[in-house]
């Protein structure tokens, strides 16, 4: 039995009660609910294919470093830039 991945959210009904079928949610193709509504999925082999790239390994080879990538602080490291505490142009200056 092929599992079949949804590429479109619907709503369907199920025993009288509605059943939300989301993106990405996967079936199994002898479901009911796929009848009728075939164009809404795609086989998971396929959606698989397209992925890009594939599983990092989890160590690195024999005297091989690992790259590590931190995010760049931005300016004064509160991500909105600027000087903490500095004075704007609206605020009055004290003696």
């Amino acid at each position: 039995m092929p599992i079949k991945r949804c590429t479109a959210s619907f709503v369907a009904y199920r025993d009288g009660m509605p059943v939300v079928i989301t993106v990405g949610q996967l079936m199994d193709s002898d479901d009911p609910l796929i009848s009728g509504r075939e164009a809404l999925f795609e086989d998971i082999n396929t959606h698989m294919a397209r992925r890009p790239g594939g599983a990092e390994s989890a160590t690195a080879e024999p005297a091989e470093k690992r790259a590590v990538t931190l995010p760049r602080p931005t300016a004064g490291g509160r991500g909105r830039g600027g000087r903490k505490g500095a004075a704007t142009d609206d605020a009055e200056e004290s003696p």
